[in-house]
């Protein structure tokens, strides 16, 4: 059994009391750095959760410089962020892979 963060906090699983509401659980992330935002160079990010929070916050959030976009679908956003890990760690190994055959060829 795979344990989600938003399971997790929601409380479905015996070890976490904190029972929090799935319509209080809201998922933001996004391709952006807090040192481009604090510049104000051009982010975006999507926030994810209930309507009840979500709508109000995304606006709240948005600039002309960092967008905000919402969604519904909290979980799949969640899984896809996790995911996007997991194809970046890959990315890095296969280039240092790449770089070290490459150092070993041109110092023989």
């Amino acid at each position: 059994m795979s344990l989600r963060l938003v399971l997790v906090i929601h409380g479905l699983y015996p070890f976490n009391a904190a029972g929090v509401p799935l319509e209080n659980i809201l998922y933001l992330g996004g391709p952006n750095i807090a040192s481009e935002i604090y510049n104000k160079e051009y982010a975006n990010a999507r926030i994810c959760g209930a309507d009840k929070w979500r709508k109000p916050l995304a606006k709240f959030l948005r600039q002309p410089h960092f967008i905000v976009w919402d969604n519904s679908d909290l979980i799949t956003h969640e899984v896809m962020g996790g995911l996007k890990n997991v194809y970046a760690i890959g990315a890095g190994n296969h280039f240092l892979l790449v770089s070290l055959v490459f150092l070993c060829s041109v110092s023989t």
